[in-house]
């Protein structure tokens, strides 16, 4: 196991569910409680990891994605010995620190001082070396000022940089952080990005959850995807395409239950949507949008869209007084990177002739070859007046853009390899002789 950092084999952890007090008031809850007669309470089993097998190397950086409750948390807290398994074995090969959910760890009465020295405790310093380290502590936590005040009168993000501060300046050999990056505020966010490459840089093991697919991206060499559980796939940054595809198009206002069953919901282009009663459309007594969709315009008809398809964003909408401007936005997202698609805008000159009453469409020509073999969502708003947004209408359209392979590209193998991103646009170039 000498270049292993972590082995987990068979690992699983149930909780059980009591269906006794389901739906009853408290003081009926509290008699329940200090009731003597416990045979006919029932209970389901609820398994928060079930048979996980992995191995992370040495120096390896790994991020972790899956939904809400799939098992991310629970799996850091069973690495970090923070909970015992119910089943299963965990090897881990060097000294373990871990940022977990706000506040565990520390004492709520003791000061941020003291914080730091329980904590260097607990992982096994001794106050010499806690000394040693104090001053970077406080200082790249940016809590100088409130270290000796009792830490429950923290703010979250003050609680998790104090944390962060601490793990990344001992020396551990494997670092847990679960959702470090979400909690505080974008300088401190700046600084633990920079101090995870550095801690992967020096082969500190790193695993790091988090709702974020960019930063996953941009840390992890390597990913895990969880769902209900289970570990569904442990690879490369393909797997967060994957994961893309499934989770764009669950809803759990349609279909609740697909928390509860193994089945996962397949993607489906959403290319149109239109609102048939326009008192239910998207805008205000003034503008109305009435339908958004897009056009293969390369295959007129066509569902599918490749990369060397030419399409159209088009915006269907109605105005219904003069002289008031409206702009209509678009927001293409890849992966949580929001990157401004396209607007209508009043300032263009020509738009002195849009601002009567009448019914308009708002047309963009995307080019073919410039985005990648990629999942794109788009959410399109309504701007009145150049001031503020009306209405907004988060992720309306989104479809996948797949990957061809023209006869012209097969004579030039590189040309097909798979790139990083959203875009990958043909370039022309030229070579010229001084």
């Amino acid at each position: 196991m000498e270049d292993i950092a972590i082995r987990v084999t068979g690992l699983s952890k149930k909780y059980f569910l009591s269906k006794k007090t389901l739906g009853l008031r408290f003081p009926e809850r509290i008699k329940q409680l200090f009731s003597l007669n416990k045979k006919h309470d029932k209970s389901e089993v609820f398994y928060a990891i079930k048979d996980v097998n992995f191995e992370i190397k040495k120096g390896e950086t790994v991020g972790i994605i899956g939904r809400n409750g799939a098992g991310k948390s629970t799996l850091l807290k069973l690495l970090s010995e923070v909970v015992e398994p119910t089943d299963g074995r965990i090897e881990l090969n060097g000294t373990v620190a871990s940022v977990l959910e706000v506040g565990m760890g520390f004492h709520p009465d003791l000061t941020g001082r003291e914080n730091i020295y329980l904590s260097g405790a607990l992982y096994g310093l001794n106050k010499k070396q806690i000394n040693k380290s104090l001053d970077n502590i406080v200082e790249y936590s940016g809590v100088e000022r409130f270290i000796d005040t009792p830490v429950k009168h923290y703010s979250s993000g003050m609680y998790t940089r104090l944390a962060f501060a601490i793990v990344t300046n001992i020396e551990a050999d494997i670092l847990l952080f679960d959702e470090v990056l979400s909690v505080g505020d974008l300088s401190f966010r700046l600084k633990c990005i920079e101090k995870i490459k550095q801690l992967a840089a020096s082969n500190k093991t790193v695993i790091i959850v988090s709702h974020n697919t960019n930063d996953i991206i941009g840390l992890c060499s390597k990913i895990m995807c969880f769902n209900k559980g289970r570990l569904t796939d442990f690879g490369d940054e393909s797997i967060i395409q994957k994961y893309i595809e499934k989770s764009i198009t669950y809803d759990p206002k349609i279909n609740t239950k697909d928390l509860m069953n193994d089945s996962e919901p397949e993607f489906k282009n959403l290319l149109r949507k239109e609102w048939p009663n326009i008192d239910e459309a998207l805008g205000d007594e003034g503008m109305k949008i009435k339908k958004l969709y897009i056009i293969n315009e390369s295959r007129p008809g066509s569902e599918s869209i490749f990369t060397n398809d030419k399409f159209s964003v088009n915006v269907e909408y109605e105005k219904f007084n003069d002289n008031e401007f409206y702009d209509i936005g678009c927001a293409i997202s890849y992966m949580n990177i929001g990157f401004f698609g396209f607007n209508t805008s009043n300032s263009d000159l020509n738009m002195k002739n849009y601002i009567k009453r009448g019914t308009y469409v708002a047309k963009t020509i995307i080019e073919e070859h410039f985005f990648n073999d990629v999942i794109l969502s788009m959410t399109f708003c309504i701007f009145k007046n150049n001031e503020r947004i009306i209405c907004y209408d988060v992720d309306a359209l989104h479809f996948k853009i797949n990957k061809y392979l023209s006869e012209e590209d097969t004579k030039h193998p590189k040309l097909t390899n798979s790139f990083t991103g959203p875009i990958q646009a043909k370039m022309n170039w030229e070579i010229i002789r001084k």
